[in-house]
């Protein structure tokens, strides 16, 4: 489910491909350019600006299916499925009727509607477009394993055999789904499926998800109560990568309850040695205490206990920065604008990220996951960028303003006519004292007559220029004035601007709300988790404190007697 949501939100809407002697429209191939660099706003204004121009004559069905996919993507779900409805006729080709079946399947199951997602798919018919034809196989294979057809998803996995995108993905929701029908050894076949699939395909993501599926074999053999089957599994997680933090934690539990504590403290110390934002390094700070002072180190249990005590006390204090920083006025723009730099950073769990934001962002890792989240992110970020438009339009209309008053206020025609005719005497002269000079070369001999000629013609040329140039400013008779009505349609562009920034900022400001809202609400969550452990810690360290001065008062009484 998450791997086909991360493809609806990135737009995997493979419209077929376009090379550019197959564009018959130039415009149509201006969205494509937009499009396959995913700049997808910029895209969709194309397409509507080349609509409202009648633009598209060629390309008419295939853009829609373009801006149907788009639109979906940015979560306007209705608009998107009244496009893809429209083609759905018989006055539409086969081809685009199937293509437009299918995206209408892939937006009913990001509904969850299942059923109508299989009905879709159920009408096309024919020949399906190759560059589809692995995606509706997934989506076949996804509602399949959503309606435990079991079968049915084993046949659709073997299909895809040979496309390393999504045959692991779709191994591992079918162990979720046996999971979830109480058919645990056909969950955890399936989980060891994904771990081999992995092995012969090194990459980062997949190395991600085999840490998954290990992790998840883990949780089951403890479930059962398979301590060193759990053991074996979590030792072949990595100690670094988006799952590490849970990894290392659950390997430190299963050392304990097998009463291996040397094991479980270096899992421990490494959790410990990360940010205090994350979850897992929360309760490792506590646990480790607990381990040392079960193994009878209390001074090290002390110790440990201490410095939780003081990062806890810090990261309390770091949320309380954070609120104040995206309380502030223009951090909602700048954390949008810097977004891309901040989802840069490799691996938040190692390290902190190297950006402005550093008292803010290490709380909303697991926030930026959320698929709602990143919505607004991206509704935000385009809205501003709809909104330096309207600005910048702004702006040039004011200086429209400006130049118009200014030519209305003209004034000097007399002195420019009377500039004119003197330019026009001046003219004459020198026109008559060249000619005169060319008269005169002709009493010089035949040769330097010659070294004459072409500077002659160049010079008439010249003459020619200015003479028609002279006579153009001598045609005017009245400044240029701009017409009535061209002044009339600025003010109503104007006022059009005006009325959409006013839109676009009670927009920003609707969306700018939700977004601190789940911002704080994510913060309160990590205040409330820190306070807890804190609490643990005081605990622990007063628990320690009082075993000591029991410890020296019966040594006290045992001297006195």
């Amino acid at each position: 489910m998450k791997i086909f949501t991360r493809f609806l939100l990135a737009l995997v809407f493979a419209t077929h491909h376009v090379s550019a002697a197959q564009v018959k429209d130039l415009e149509y191939g201006g969205i494509l350019f937009d499009y396959y660099q995913q700049d997808y706003f910029s895209a969709l204004v194309q397409y509507e600006y080349a609509h409202s121009q009648n633009a598209l004559q060629h390309h008419g069905d295939e853009a829609r299916l373009l801006k149907g996919g788009m639109t979906l993507s940015y979560g306007i779900a209705a608009q998107a499925e009244e496009i893809f409805s429209q083609l759905l006729t018989p006055e539409v080709a086969a081809e685009q009727r199937n293509r437009a079946w299918f995206y209408l399947a892939k937006l009913y199951y990001q509904k969850a509607d299942t059923a109508r997602a299989a009905h879709a798919l159920m009408q096309i018919s024919g020949h399906i477009p190759a560059e589809i034809a692995s995606e509706y196989n997934y989506l076949a294979t996804l509602i399949n394993i959503r309606n435990r057809q079991t079968d049915a998803a084993n046949s659709g996995i073997n299909q895809l055999s040979d496309n390393i995108r999504f045959q692991p993905y779709l191994i591992y929701n079918l162990a979720i789904s046996q999971l979830k029908s109480g058919k645990t050894k056909e969950a955890m076949a399936s989980l060891n499926r994904v771990m081999s699939t992995a092995a012969l395909h090194k990459s980062e993501e997949l190395a991600v998800l085999a840490d998954r599926a290990r992790h998840a074999l883990a949780q089951l053999e403890m479930t059962e109560g398979n301590l060193l089957a759990a053991w074996n599994y979590l030792q072949g997680v990595r100690t670094t990568g988006l799952y590490s933090n849970r990894a290392l934690l659950t390997y430190a539990w299963a050392a304990i309850k097998l009463k291996r504590y040397g094991d479980a403290v270096p899992a421990l110390n490494l959790l410990n040695q990360r940010s205090i934002t994350i979850p897992e390094t929360q309760e490792a700070k506590v646990l480790l205490a607990h381990v040392y002072e079960t193994q009878g180190a209390k001074r090290s249990a002390l110790k440990q206990y201490l410095l939780a005590e003081k990062a806890f006390k810090d990261g309390l204090n770091t949320i309380e920065m954070a609120r104040k920083v995206i309380a502030s006025q223009e951090i909602p723009q700048e954390f949008v604008i810097n977004l891309e730099a901040m989802l840069d950073e490799s691996d938040w769990y190692g390290m902190q990220p190297s950006v402005d934001y550093t008292k803010l962002t290490p709380f909303l890792t697991e926030l930026m996951a959320s698929n709602n989240f990143y919505s607004v992110i991206k509704e935000l970020r385009d809205l501003y960028g709809i909104r330096r438009n309207l600005q910048f339009w702004q702006m040039q209309i004011h200086e429209h303003e400006l130049i118009i008053r200014i030519r209305r206020d003209q004034t000097g025609m007399e002195q420019l006519m009377t500039a004119t005719n003197e330019a026009q005497e001046k003219f004459r002269f020198y026109k008559d004292g060249l000619m005169e000079q060319k008269l005169t070369t002709l009493t010089l001999s035949e040769r330097d007559q010659e070294r004459f000629t072409s500077l002659w013609a160049n010079t008439q040329k010249d003459l020619e220029m200015v003479g028609d140039k002279m006579d153009q400013v001598a045609a005017i008779k009245e400044p240029y004035k701009l017409s009535y009505q061209l002044e009339a349609r600025s003010r109503e562009l104007a006022t059009q601007v005006s009325k959409e920034l006013a839109n676009t900022n009670n927009l920003i400001r609707s969306l700018e709300k939700v977004m601190r809202g789940v911002i704080t609400a994510e913060l309160d969550k990590h205040e409330e988790r820190i306070r807890y452990y804190w609490a643990q810690a005081r605990l622990g360290k007063a628990r320690l404190y009082d075993k000591a001065l029991n410890n020296i008062e019966d040594s006290s009484s045992g001297a006195q007697q």
